[in-house]
């Protein structure tokens, strides 16, 4: 009687006994663990073998002979391996903590190059100092906008191409690419559209208008080219590029007063160099990745043997677009209005400083004294970035080794970690973000720069300082909520958020300045304290979650 899922004994003559013994030797030289029957059945096509071949030795077809060779394959393995070297080659090496402190300074080097010049200047964030209101007033709408603009679409995207950077599918890399420029080009004709538009009807001159479109569209241009940069963690040239950037614009603004009298003319022309150099890095990495060729290098080392593909091409399927914008809009959603949270404060706080040019009243002015308060304050959320990157960068890749070494019902050791790891998070995060509050708010205004500050600037860093804590814990939780892909309740948060603090401040803001931040205060506390009940709701069921997506 046969027994269900053996085959019958065959009688195979001495010379085919002998070809499927070399055949099983020659598998296991390339491939030291094969998992299934499926496994063996395309290594046999690797090593160029056809129906016509093994029918000459009396078996059926490739799929015949890998069914006899599976039965004893494993005989050919390395026996010196011991169950734990075996176990390492299903798992993903995890980076050390030098390396991945090194990668999130990297990563956060344009905020930190940012914020020392803003130590060192205390004035705003974006270095507009010594120019005409209405000129800053107007550069600054130009980079608020395509902060807006560009951080959906970089969120989109660069996720995007992340996924398929991983998949090695270099085809669909290169499309994604070609796409994410048609569709900025797209928005920010409607965007720079709607700017000339608004003027026309606010009677706001031209050439302010223009200042702000030019604005808006390198801003968005710079972070969207970027985005491969990013993607690929080239942290070098991340460096290079904003150092040189910087030095740059220093250098430029400061050192060429004698040939460039006219200050605001200077301060473009060293805005303009220093994108200029940008740019180049940018070229350079997009064009090397609509070049890519398929080969070998090209296949993440990081990954488990059987997830390392055999053979490669840029000649995949195409994806339908409009599929995947509609399943990244939540990220979207997320990336725009976490942006709005952080900067519409600082727009209605121009809205009660009103400008006349000539005569002519402009609906708003940029306002120096609440942006040395709140710009200032948002080195608190510097500290906790870096060590929430360092803490959770590595958790796909534990989590994938756990999987390995543990079952399904031994799924409560995976939600143990889970638990573990963001009680760690959160709690550094705190800690972190309440030491930097602290030396923001008594250290910093000690320094030269700041003697001059206005109280209403100190009052308005002493709120914002506090209310970016609680930002930090939205940025920790907001990690494990897309870890479990629970990305569209962060963006019904934000847009909450983005509501109250733009309601509450224009309401709030005629009382004060220091009142605009109450609002900002209370939108980062709201976020702070809805995604802590969601992430707290969402662990019950997180190791589920996890092996059914994942695993």
């Amino acid at each position: 009687m046969m027994v269900p899922g053996h085959d019958v004994q065959r009688e195979l003559t001495s010379e085919a006994r002998l070809f499927a013994q070399k055949v099983a030797r020659s598998i296991i030289e390339i491939e030291s663990n094969v998992n299934n029957i499926a496994d063996v059945v395309v290594l046999l096509d690797v090593l160029g073998y056809n129906k016509e071949q093994v029918m000459k030795y009396g078996f059926d077809d490739l799929f015949d002979l890998a069914k006899y060779i599976y039965d004893f394959v494993d005989a050919y393995e390395d026996r010196g391996k011991s169950k734990e070297d075996y176990i390492r080659t299903f798992t993903i090496p995890i980076d050390g903590l030098s390396h991945r402190i090194a990668e999130s300074i990297g990563l956060l080097f344009p905020w930190l190059g940012s914020l020392v010049l803003l130590f060192l200047t205390g004035v705003s964030l974006w270095m507009a100092w010594g120019l005409p209101q209405q000129i800053s007033t107007a550069l600054v709408v130009g980079v608020f906008l395509g902060l807006v603009v560009s951080e959906g679409l970089v969120q989109i995207f660069a996720k995007l191409f992340t996924f398929y950077h991983e998949q090695t599918n270099i085809g669909e890399m290169k499309r994604l690419i070609k796409k994410q420029y048609l569709l900025s080009s797209i928005i920010l004709a409607c965007a720079v559209g709607s700017l000339y538009a608004y003027s026309i009807f606010s009677h706001i001159p031209f050439e302010l208008v223009t200042i702000s479109s030019i604005a808006t569209v390198t801003i968005s241009l710079h972070r969207i080219s970027y985005m491969v940069i990013f993607a690929l963690k080239k942290l070098v040239h991340l460096i290079l590029a904003y150092s040189a950037a910087f030095a740059t614009i220093i250098s430029v603004f400061f050192m060429a007063s004698a040939l460039i009298p006219d200050t605001t003319f200077r301060y473009f022309v060293a805005l303009g160099s220093a994108f200029a150099i940008l740019t180049v890095f940018a070229v350079y990495h997009n064009v090397k990745t609509m070049s890519l060729k398929p080969t070998s290098k090209t296949i993440s080392l990081d990954a488990p043997h059987f997830y390392k593909p055999r053979a490669l091409t840029d000649k995949t399927l195409k994806s339908k677009f409009t599929v995947q914008v509609w399943e990244s809009l939540p990220n979207l959603l997320f990336g725009v209005f976490y942006f709005v949270v952080m900067f519409s404060d600082r727009v209605i706080s121009w809205s009660y400083n009103a400008l006349k040019i000539n005569g002519l009243a402009l609906p708003m002015g940029f306002n120096s004294v609440y942006h040395m308060g709140a710009d200032l304050a948002l080195s608190v959320l510097i500290p906790a970035s870096v060590i929430q990157y360092v803490m959770t960068v590595p958790i796909f890749k534990q989590l994938n080794n756990m999987s390995v070494i543990y079952k399904v019902p031994e799924i409560d050791k995976i939600y143990q970690f889970i638990q573990k790891i963001y009680r760690k998070v959160v709690t550094v995060t705190i800690l972190a973000s309440v030491i930097a509050a602290l030396v923001v708010n008594f250290v910093i205004p000690l320094l030269p720069a700041y003697h001059g500050a206005s109280q209403d600037s100190m009052s308005i860093l002493h709120i914002a300082s506090v209310g970016n804590i609680f930002l930090s814990i939205f940025s920790a939780n907001s990690m494990f909520a897309m870890l479990l892909n629970r990305v569209k309740p962060l963006a019904i948060m934000t847009i909450a958020s983005a509501i109250v603090v733009s309601v509450g401040g224009i309401i709030l803001g005629r009382f004060g300045l220091e009142y605009i931040t109450l609002s900002y205060l209370a939108s980062a506390a709201l976020l702070a304290i809805c995604s802590t009940l969601y992430v707290k709701k969402v662990f019950k069921n997180a190791p589920s979650i996890f092996f059914a997506r994942y695993i």
